[in-house]
């Protein structure tokens, strides 16, 4: 990517994502899921964040200084999520989106974590192999939409921005995976595993309760 153009892109993309977590953590609030003011003062508050310096650098970048190379299906994951949030439509199903997350949490494991179980095979080295990153990008954006996903353009964008070296690494595996959508994915997993067992545990109660309907309804409390 060329330098010149570094910070507006970070600062867009941060500000994306921060002004979706606001709107996330305004509207978990029910008096303000309907307020007509809410998008407003989130968008106010993402600029007043995300320019205002904390220990002498500005959000975006201490964003950068993390994670430089913002994966592409993260940054389409940010967009379609705002995007949703803003015009009430959704870019992706919700199988897109288990999709996504599944893949993240999967994929960021076994490339950021193959260093501790195999640490004789470097997983990231053949990121630097163009041929092998080309094929799995392309295999992963059509196997996904061959099965009708819609994300898996992602993928697809993800190899054009490989192919036009649209990031500052050359390694193809930063064009799919980031360590923020690899974190981020996890939590989404492991809190909708935790509230499928919480579920699960409420049903077994339920089903030895000599009242099983009480049971179940205190469970859904």
């Amino acid at each position: 990517m060329n330098r010149g153009i570094d910070p507006v892109f970070y600062s867009l993309a941060c500000g994306a994502a921060l002004w979706l977590v606001l709107l996330w953590a305004c509207m978990c609030w029910r008096p303000l899921r309907r307020h007509r003011l809410l998008r407003v003062g989130c968008a106010a508050a993402t600029a007043l964040l995300l320019f205002v310096p904390f220990g002498g650098m500005p959000l975006w970048n201490w964003a950068f200084s993390f994670c430089p190379n913002p994966s592409l299906p993260m940054l389409g994951m940010i967009c379609a999520a705002l995007w949703s949030r803003l015009g009430g439509v959704a870019v992706f199903t919700p199988a897109d989106w288990r999709l996504l997350t599944g893949f993240g949490a999967i994929a960021g494991s076994v490339l950021y974590l193959n260093a501790v179980f195999l640490p004789r095979f470097d997983l990231y080295y053949w990121g630097w192999h163009h041929t092998v990153a080309v094929w799995t990008m392309a295999g992963l954006a059509l196997a996904a939409l061959a099965l009708g996903y819609r994300s898996g353009v992602l993928f697809f964008a993800a190899l054009i921005a490989y192919e036009l070296e649209a990031l500052e690494s050359r390694n193809g595996w930063d064009y799919v995976v980031d360590p923020i959508l690899w974190l981020t994915c996890l939590g989404l997993v492991a809190t909708h595993g935790a509230r499928r067992w919480l579920a699960a545990r409420a049903v077994r109660r339920a089903s030895r309760s000599p009242f099983p309907a009480v049971a179940m309804e205190r469970g859904r409390l």
